[in-house]
């Protein structure tokens, strides 16, 4: 017995997880990817009941402190992915937070754990309204304080119910002020709904939908028969249809005979709904979503379910144990059915066989892990191997010629070869033609778009400057480019403003201009074409450009000689051979022996011409002694003098 003031007992940790946030949340403030640490416990309450609560912590770096603990009964939790779920404090906070998990198998056990406990919460809560709603015992005297919170607690729950029907109603005809009162109104009381479509909003027609079966080693097909409103969770716990389609070795399930009444998966196959994992269109299916929104519309569209081990979906003796009293309690066995003529059967009762079905799955062995309960599985042949590959990734068998896993998207193994023999069915042989068209329809697409390209190149190689076809900065003057205004060179691809590569142009010193481009580690090597600097510079521009080539180019030329007529930018290249240069621009005939102009004259005449002149004239003078003999040195370059030029290559002094 506690004593007066004692403390209360502690609570027992159930499970203790770590998370992240894949969103920032207000309330409680938390950033984007902080990561948490989810804590459930549970302790002793009145009546013989537990009382469970739910604890957030930091983690990591934050040393374990609590951010907030609340009571389980007032959590809203959701599972919106494998490694992704949703919580919501009702009453406390104003949008749920958004949790991530690092392993889909932890994230799998803590919701086996917080679910558990929210039914048992339900349940207590669910309890407590049974026993208010009793009459009080003969001779007991009615407390009228009781009467009057019974009283508010019926018109609190007729208000909820009208405004939850009131919503419904907005909602159907468009109403979205009336809707939007409703729903705050209904926020308000934090009332706990439940809210999915009408039947009626799905296509009436029922759909024969075609059901791979498969565990870890074995597979089969089944064909049932399903609404278009029909829930994942309706699926693990029951289905409409009979009618199996055979297995890998050709043995037909069933007697071909469709069922209205709803037939439960787990009372006729005993394949426990944890066990379940339904697949749909490459997509993990979740209990609340319909076949519908998964893609499944007509007859024959495919759905496959993997059945998982028991050690592997962690389903408890216990656990199992419950579960099959509480299908006692709703529904006969199939032993007990067959008896009264509703059980299983075979083709002429309509009723699907479950001992194909076992052994066609018998590697599934719920109870090897269970226990020694379970009857061991009656001795049967063993199926014939079932052609095609496993998935390395989810272990499904596909077809030898798919280059890909039809469930996950996994490649085939390097090592598999297609079987010589193997021949493939209607099915495959569609899905190799569509391959096939695929692949010319690719080709096409392919070669249309070299085409297109060619094209382009071609255009752009007849214009004359390559324009940018984004913005840009110029990496001269750092300014940003807009679309059309840089250019793009053609040799390097490098792209620059206008401006820039005109000022480039005129301040060269070179025949040749090359690309600007400089950082740290690489300098540009590439030059810029004729077209692109005829473009970029006006004509006079250009023509300053052209003559301060030729000049370069006369400079660095070995055998270069400019013509003598003064102010004439004439000049040649000559070879030992020739003696005569006639000047292109002023037509003059420059003798290249005597390095002067003496037309009419041979070079002995002009010699002598010379050296008579220079008995009066200085400058001949000059010209005859450098000529002749000690060189000139008015110049200051001592060209000639005792024999030696001014440069070894010297060809324009005199």
């Amino acid at each position: 017995m506690a004593l007066p003031g004692a403390a209360p007992p502690p609570l027992t940790v159930l499970m203790s997880v770590r998370a992240a946030l894949a969103r920032a949340a207000r309330r409680p403030p938390l950033p984007a990817a902080a990561a948490l640490r989810l804590q459930l416990s549970a302790g002793p309450a009145p009546a013989a009941r537990r009382r469970f609560r739910l604890e957030l912590r930091h983690d990591g770096a934050a040393g374990g402190a609590p951010i907030a603990e609340y009571d389980l009964k007032d959590v809203v939790y959701k599972v919106q992915g494998p490694r992704s779920h949703e919580l919501l404090v009702l009453g406390a906070w104003d949008e749920p937070l958004l949790l991530s998990f690092e392993e889909e198998r932890e994230a799998q056990k803590w919701w086996t754990i917080v679910s558990s406990s929210l039914r048992e919460v339900q349940k207590a809560f669910e309890s407590a309204l049974a026993a208010e709603a009793l009459p009080p015992p003969a001779g007991a005297n009615p407390n009228p304080g009781d009467q009057g919170a019974e009283e508010a607690l019926t018109t609190e729950l007729r208000e909820k119910e009208d405004l939850a029907l009131h919503l419904a109603r907005a909602i159907e005809f468009g109403d979205e002020e009336e809707a939007s009162c409703c729903a705050v109104a209904l926020a308000r009381h934090q009332a706990a709904l439940s809210i999915l479509l009408r039947d009626s909003a799905y296509p009436p027609e029922h759909i024969r939908m075609k059901v791979g079966v498969e565990d870890a080693t074995s597979s089969a097909s089944i064909t049932l028969l399903v609404r278009a409103h029909t829930t994942i969770a309706a699926l693990k716990e029951q289905v409409r249809s009979g009618v199996g389609s055979g297995n890998a070795g050709g043995s037909r399930w069933g007697g071909g005979q469709l069922r209205a009444a709803p037939v439960q998966v787990f009372r006729e196959y005993g394949f426990h709904p944890r066990v379940q994992r339904w697949i749909i269109g490459q997509c993990l299916c979740l209990d609340e979503r319909s076949v519908f929104s998964y893609g499944i519309r007509r007859d024959g569209d495919p759905a496959f379910l993997y059945l998982l081990s028991a050690r592997a979906a962690e389903l408890s003796p216990q656990r199992l144990e419950e579960d099959q009293a509480q299908l006692r309690l709703h529904c006969p066995l199939p032993g007990a059915g067959a008896a009264a003529g509703t059980g299983c059967g075979n083709e002429a009762g309509g009723k699907m066989d479950i001992g194909d079905i076992s052994r066609c799955l018998d590697s599934l062995q719920l109870g090897d892990t269970l226990g020694a309960q379970a009857k061991p599985p009656s001795p049967s042949p063993p199926s014939p191997e079932q052609p095609g590959w496993p998935c390395p990734q989810c272990t499904f068998i596909n077809k030898p010629t798919r280059p890909g896993c039809e469930m996950c998207s996994g490649a085939r193994p390097e090592d598999y070869v297609v079987p010589r023999a193997h021949r493939p069915d209607e099915r495959e042989r569609r899905r190799l033609q569509r391959e096939q068209e695929g692949m010319r329809q690719y080709q096409q697409a392919l070669e249309a778009e070299r085409l297109q390209n060619l094209e382009q190149l071609l255009q752009l190689e007849q214009e004359v400057l390559v324009p940018n076809r984004e913005a840009l900065e110029c990496l001269i003057c750092f300014q940003r480019v807009p679309p059309g205004q840089g250019v793009l060179l053609r040799e390097c691809l490098h792209s620059f403003c206008r401006e820039c590569l005109r000022q480039v142009i005129t301040f060269s010193e070179e025949p040749t201009v090359a690309c600007p481009y400089r950082d740290d580690a690489y300098a540009c090597s590439s030059h810029l074409q004729e077209r692109e600097i005829r473009a970029l510079v006006s004509p006079d521009e250009y023509r300053r450009f052209l003559e301060r080539s030729l000049v370069l180019a006369e400079r660095r030329s070995h055998n270069s000689f400019h013509c003598r007529t003064p102010d004439c930018r004439g000049w040649c290249i000559y070879e030992d051979s020739v003696n005569e240069f006639r000047c292109p621009v002023c037509q003059a005939l420059n003798c290249l022996l005597c390095k002067a102009i003496h037309e009419g004259r041979n070079c002995r005449q002009y010699q002598d011409d010379l050296e008579l002149r220079a008995r009066n004239d200085a400058a001949a003078r000059q010209t005859s002694a450098m000529l002749q003999g000690p060189g000139d040195t008015s110049g200051g370059c001592r060209c000639n003098v005792n024999g030696h030029k001014c440069h070894p290559q010297c060809q324009n002094c005199h």
